[in-house]
């Protein structure tokens, strides 16, 4: 008797799986899955529009604004400018040496009796009020009032624009030796300073910093007095006179420290 196989596809799958030659294709066909439906999406995406990266326009002054500085200011480097802003962080030395249960006078001690434990006066400005520290320009070597120790080992005669060009009396009341400028959180200001990447005292910023030389206090309406010639610093000399002509701070602790032999 003859028997007839039907043939159908599964039965010639199996057929073919028999065969020592089609075993690689009967493993392909057990591994492969079944055909991915394709449908064509009708979701909508609703992305966010893409944000402006304007800057704002030039002043009419030719004063530069903080943004304009921090994008494209390199080709400004080691030039003096003019910028405009608001002052966003100001650092005070008492509030950042305090530690918990210190009052007043116990930091005031601390400053008096070594001055370097305070950082150089500088102050942060933004285009706005709310900018916050990391988008604000650096503005550093800002003039301050001589410290206790300078005012008991630096002669009063020797206390002079011209030797100490960055530092004023406290408590100064000549309008034209009053240099050392008025700033607090808030205050619109307008400076003049050397655009640099590093301040001569190795302060360093990669977005740039303003090397202080005179300023317009807006808000409080304070200016920088004119320079009288007779206390200009001495030709050749720089922001002061040549290293080893004048006390540092450091130098004047040490002094003060010094024992007698």
């Amino acid at each position: 008797m003859t028997v007839t196989m039907p043939h159908t596809p599964a039965l010639r799958t199996v057929l073919l799986c028999v065969l020592p030659l089609a075993a690689g294709a009967c493993e392909k066909d057990k591994l492969k899955g079944p055909e991915a439906e394709v449908r064509k999406s009708d979701v909508k995406l609703n992305l966010p529009a893409v944000p402006a990266f304007d800057l704002p326009p030039a002043n009419a002054d030719g004063s530069h604004s903080i943004k304009g500085l921090r994008v494209k200011g390199k080709k400004l480097l080691d030039t003096d400018i003019t910028v405009k802003g608001i002052v966003t962080w100001a650092y005070h030395c008492p509030t950042a040496l305090r530690q918990p249960g210190m009052t007043d006078k116990d930091v005031q001690k601390i400053i008096d009796e070594d001055p370097t434990k305070c950082e150089r006066a500088k102050f942060y400005i933004g285009d706005t009020a709310d900018t916050p520290a990391e988008k604000s320009m650096w503005v550093v070597d800002v003039p301050r009032p001589y410290n206790k120790l300078e005012l008991e080992r630096i002669k009063k005669p020797d206390r002079s624009l011209a030797m100490y060009p960055d530092r004023c009396e406290p408590g100064e009341k000549d309008p034209k030796k009053m240099i050392c400028p008025p700033y607090a959180v808030g205050d619109v200001v307008e400076i003049v300073g050397s655009w640099k990447m590093a301040s001569p005292h190795s302060e360093r910023n990669s977005d740039g910093l303003l090397v202080y030389k005179k300023m317009k206090n807006i808000t409080q309406n304070w200016e920088t007095p004119p320079l009288d010639p007779a206390a200009a610093p001495p030709a050749g000399a720089g922001t002061g006179p040549a290293p080893g002509e004048r006390a540092s701070p450091q130098d004047i602790v040490n002094q003060a420290n010094k024992k007698p032999g």
